[in-house]
C-alpha cells in the first residue's frame, strides 16, 4: 500500500556540489525503481549512502535515502533495511522536526515494527502518527500512512493513530488524486479507488467496495506505452479481486510496494 506513500516526493533542486549530484543521482535511480526497475535499489541506495557520507545535514537527501531503505523493507521484507529507515528519519527529525511527513513514516515504523506485541512500541509510533496528523491533517502522505497502518491493527486501535473513519481517509486521498494528472504517477487514481475498494471490502461493504473497484477501471487509461502495460495489470488484480478470487488487492505485486501509482515497467519487477 505503501505506496503511496511516494507521490508526493518533492523533486530535488538542481545539483549544486559533490554531495547534492550525488544526492541528485540516487533520486533519480530511485524513480526508476518507482517505475518497476526494482533492480536499480542497490544503485539508488548506493547514490544516496555516498551524498549522505559528503553531507549528513542535508534533509532531502536524508528524506530519499529513508524513504529508499523503507521501499526495501517492505517489498523485499528486510528487517535490517527497516531499522536503517528508522534511525535515518529520526536523524531528519532533529535537522527538522518540523516535518510531519518524516514524524508519520518514524510513527508508521514504529508501529509496524511492534508487530502487535510490543504495546510500549507500538503506542510511540501511533503517538507520532497522530500527532503528524492533528498538525497537518491535510497532508497526503501522512493520511496515506494512517491507511497503510489501519490495515496492521484492529478496528480498536485506530484512534490511537488518529483515524477514526479509515474509509473516509482513503476517500480524502482518493479524491485529490482524482483531480489531477502526473506523468510521474500516471496510475493514482486508479490504486487509489482500488484501495478504496479494498477497505470497503474488508469492512463487509462488498456493493460499495465493487463500486469503488468499477471506478477504478473507469479512471483515463495513460498514453505511455510502459504506463499503458502497467494499467493492464493492475486492471487485471482489480478485476480479479472482483471475481472473487479471494486475495486482497495488495496481495498482487503491482499493488504491493511504494510503486503502484508509478508503475511503468511491470515487467521489471522482482521476484517476491
Amino acid at each position: 500500500m505503501l505506496t503511496w506513500i511516494l507521490i508526493s516526493l518533492t523533486l530535488l533542486m538542481a545539483p549544486e556540489g559533490d554531495s547534492k549530484q550525488l544526492a541528485q543521482k540516487g533520486y533519480n535511480e530511485f524513480r526508476e525503481v518507482l517505475s518497476g526497475d526494482e533492480a536499480k535499489l542497490p544503485e539508488a541506495i548506493r547514490y544516496l549512502e555516498q551524498a549522505k557520507t559528503t553531507d549528513e545535514t542535508y534533509v532531502p537527501n536524508l528524506y530519499n535515502l529513508a524513504r529508499a531503505y523503507f521501499f526495501e523493507g517492505i517489498t523485499f521484507n528486510k528487517d535490517e533495511s527497516i531499522r536503517k529507515a528508522e534511525k535515518t528519519f529520526a536523524r531528519l527529525l532533529e535537522l527538522d522536526p518540523k516535518r510531519t511527513d518524516a514524524l508519520a513514516f518514524h510513527g508508521t515504523i514504529l508501529a509496524l515494527s511492534s508487530r502487535g506485541e510490543d504495546m510500549q512500541l507500538f503506542m510511540k509510533g501511533a503517538q507520532e502518527l497522530k500527532t503528524a496528523s492533528q498538525k497537518t491533517p491535510d497532508d497526503i502522505t501522512v493520511r496515506i500512512l494512517q491507511a497503510v497502518v489501519s490495515q496492521q491493527v484492529p478496528p480498536q486501535a485506530l484512534p490511537f493513530i488518529g483515524l477514526n473513519d479509515p474509509v473516509k481517509n482513503v476517500q480524502v486521498v482518493g479524491a485529490v488524486f482524482d483531480s489531477f494528472s502526473s506523468e510521474f504517477a500516471p496510475h493514482a487514481s486508479v490504486v487509489m479507488n482500488a484501495f478504496i475498494g479494498e477497505t470497503l471490502m474488508q469492512q463487509g461493504e462488498k456493493d460499495k467496495a465493487r463500486a469503488s473497484f468499477e471506478m477504478a477501471l473507469k479512471s483515463p487509461q495513460p498514453v505511455e506505452n510502459g504506463a499503458l502495460a502497467a494499467r493492464k495489470v493492475l486492471d487485471d488484480a482489480i478485476r480479479s479481486r472482483m471475481g472473487g478470487d479471494g486475495k486482497s488487492i495488495f496481495a498482487y505485486p503491482a499493488f504491493n510496494g511504494c510503486h503502484s501509482c508509478h508503475l511503468a515497467q511491470p515487467d521489471k519487477l522482482l521476484p517476491r
